[in-house]
């Protein structure tokens, strides 16, 4: 069912040979099939062109999880436009200061209109008054009209989605998906996950991350039923949306590392014990550095429900990739190594060592290079990395993006020689893929290499860290010489908690160069997707005092560092 070129033939394709697979939007409360969304789309297509969208437009997105979602994309698909599904955080803030952001994203990519469900009315009338050249357009009429065979005919090498980056080390930028890519990238996950029609997906991730938008249509147009949830519902009632995973018999969701321990800290091992959880068979965990401490957990907190050791499946990926970048084999137990953080960090070898070594690091694998995708580690000299030696991951494939939207220097500089800069660092061990941290947040003191997540380690565990939320980062003191930065988040007195927690990185890692920052809860930034901004907070951290004082955000508000 995936034989499609485009987006909207896939969908076609889909109708015709399982018209009844369900999507369910369990917090909208409504659903669709596939029979009735190819009859709709097709309707909101010429609903779009009448509206004044045209073939190529890129066209923002603000449109709830729920069936008009369905409806809204592969409407905008078929008519030939490309979407972006703007980020806007679950439970966002200020609605200008979000407007604004989204502002500098709809000049990026030229964005002549806007898609706006009324449940982003405020938002959406204060993004007009800072981006003028936006036309608000509603969700497409369920009882409208239109013949398929008056729609234009979309080029497979059109684009289908810009995919704007989370922005974790850098500004945003808008990732090209023309649907061929996309469609490339589908198969991948459905090939290398051994998706089926008879998987029953559950998902809360949001539609604006490639692991919501792309995870999603891999089930759907394969044939399976699919539940998406809002990212609130999870967030809020996290036991509530494991429940329907039990009742409804799932057998897939994903979600970043840390969903998993925000599952199993929020809903008590009774009410786990309950559920039949046995038809579950992969939970993907990607979007950020997968916790070797979270694998375990998960399997022993829900291995009374019936959730076998190989369900938690660590997973490697990225927007450029479409999604896609690496699996584990579906069915093999996560692997997990040991290696000396020290001498990985001094010579980048990745040397196996005992879990009781005083420098031993569990790495967890994320597999093999998905169908379509090619991988390898490049070192510093820009020669291929022999086997357990770091090194930048570097793909290529027809699944990769074909560039930056209207961005020519940053698509230039992100590929070697055909290759994708992924930006981050890993090595290879017999086949399998090891990551260990972005490239530019590695930290340095007096040229000695620090892995952020190894501080970070070590600070979360002590007591009075709220939720065990820190960031390390490399800092300078007043002279410009090199240290530790570490900021950590508390609701407690901040003296004895900035004092163990510089005690124990020093003793840990053997260095006393290290400086700690208190801050309120929820301060440190996350992005859309998740993942900690260090060096955001890096930035704003070094306004406070340090060591002495409760830092706070010199302007504006903290981001919700809980949100998704």
């Amino acid at each position: 069912m995936l034989d499609g070129q485009t987006l909207g033939e896939s969908l076609t394709l889909l109708a015709k040979a399982s018209p009844d697979s369900r999507a369910r939007f369990p917090t909208a409360g409504d659903d669709i099939t596939a029979a009735d969304l190819d009859v709709a789309s097709a309707a909101a297509a010429h609903e779009f062109l009448r509206a004044g969208v045209r073939p190529g437009d890129i066209v923002g997105v603000l449109v709830p999880t729920a069936a008009r979602f369905f409806t809204t994309v592969f409407g905008l698909w078929r008519a030939g436009a490309a979407i972006s599904v703007l980020p806007v955080q679950a439970g966002f803030g200020d609605p200008r200061d979000t407007a604004r952001r989204l502002a500098r994203i709809a000049d990026v990519a030229g964005l002549r209109h806007l898609v706006l469900d009324p449940d982003y009315d405020e938002l959406g009338h204060e993004l007009t008054t800072m981006a003028t050249e936006v036309a608000l357009v509603s969700p497409p009429s369920p009882s409208a009209t239109g013949s398929p065979l008056t729609l234009p005919t979309v080029d497979p090498d059109s684009l289908a989605i810009v995919q704007f980056t989370s922005g974790s080390t850098s500004l945003p930028k808008g990732v090209m998906l023309p649907h061929r890519t996309t469609m490339a990238g589908l198969r991948a996950c459905v090939v290398s996950g051994a998706f089926s029609p008879d998987d029953v997906f559950v998902q809360w991730v949001p539609t604006f991350h490639d692991m919501g938008l792309i995870g999603l249509q891999a089930h759907w147009l394969n044939g399976a039923d699919v539940h998406a949830f809002s990212p609130t519902t999870f967030l809020r009632r996290p036991g509530t949306v494991l429940e329907h995973f039990a009742a409804h018999g799932g057998t897939v969701m994903t979600g970043p590392n840390f969903s998993y321990d925000y599952l199993l800290d929020r809903v008590p091992a009774e009410r786990l014990a309950a559920l039949d959880l046995s038809s579950w068979r992969l939970a993907f965990n990607g979007a950020e550095p997968v916790s070797s401490a979270t694998v375990r957990r998960f399997t022993e907190a829900l291995a009374p429900s019936g959730v076998g050791p190989s369900v938690m499946y660590p997973v490697y990926g990225m927007a450029e990739a479409t999604l896609s970048i690496s699996y584990p084999r579906p069915g093999d137990t996560p692997k997990i190594r040991t290696v000396d953080r020290d001498e990985l960090a001094t010579t980048g070898v990745a040397h196996t060592v005992d879990e009781a070594a005083t420098a031993a690091k569990p790495v967890v694998s994320v597999g093999r290079a998905v169908h379509g995708i090619e991988l390898r580690i490049v070192g510093d000299d820009g020669a291929v990395a022999a086997d357990g030696t770091l090194g930048e991951i570097q793909i290529a494939g027809e699944p990769v993006t074909t560039g930056y939207f209207r961005a020519p220097e940053a698509t230039r500089e992100v590929f070697d020689h055909g290759w994708l800069r992924t930006g981050d660092l890993g090595f290879l061990l017999d086949g399998e893929l090891y990551v260990t941290g972005r490239r530019k947040e590695m930290v340095v003191v007096h040229g000695q290499n620090f892995f952020p997540d190894d501080v970070e380690n070590v600070a979360r565990t002590v007591p009075g860290v709220y939720r065990h939320r820190c960031v390390a980062f490399s800092d300078t003191d007043a002279e410009g010489g090199e240290r530790i930065g570490v900021i950590v988040e508390t609701d407690a007195d901040p003296a004895p908690v900035l004092a163990e927690v510089r005690r124990r990185v020093a003793a840990e890692l053997d260095l006393s160069h290290v400086r700690v920052y208190a801050v309120k809860p929820r301060w440190i930034p996350r992005t859309t997707s998740g993942k900690w901004q260090r060096v955001l907070a890096a930035r704003r951290g070094a306004a406070a005092d340090g060591d002495s004082a409760v830092a706070y955000p010199a302007t504006g508000s903290p981001d919700r560092g809980e949100r998704v």
